[in-house]
């Protein structure tokens, strides 16, 4: 699964990303990475060996929530208040989406989460 196929052109302008994504990886598995410029970033990575419970998640900053019928756990410092907040998407018992957002000025969590919130229910039809 291509990571930067689950923002296309209408997805990206609903989320208010004017770029493309750029392939990368991260520890191993495929991610793409959107940047907009002096406003926020958003990284999706497909990790293809850990479901969500296999991830090291610290329970205190993660939040159980679906994503359009999907498991999902939204992860966001509110003491750090640090201006990043991520999604991840179960998919299966063995794979796992995450999506990450950090606005560029580093403040206003919840605008970062609401934004992942956005993406994730954007690439969520996407995943098998």
């Amino acid at each position: 699964m291509d990571p930067c196929a689950l923002l296309g052109p209408q997805d990206r302008s609903t989320a208010g990303v004017n770029v493309l994504g750029v392939a990368k990886e991260i520890n191993g598995a495929r991610a793409c990475d959107w940047t907009v410029p002096a406003t926020f970033g958003v990284t999706i990575t497909v990790d293809e060996r850990n479901g969500l419970k296999d991830l090291e998640v610290a329970r205190k900053t993660a939040t159980k929530t679906k994503v359009g019928g999907r498991d999902a756990l939204k992860v966001a410092d509110k003491k750090a208040a640090d201006g990043t907040c991520a999604v991840l998407l179960g998919m299966g018992e063995k794979a796992s989406v995450q999506i990450d957002v950090s606005n560029t000025n580093f403040t206003d969590t919840p605008l970062a989460c609401e934004r992942a919130m956005t993406v994730a229910g954007l690439a969520e039809p996407k995943l098998p």
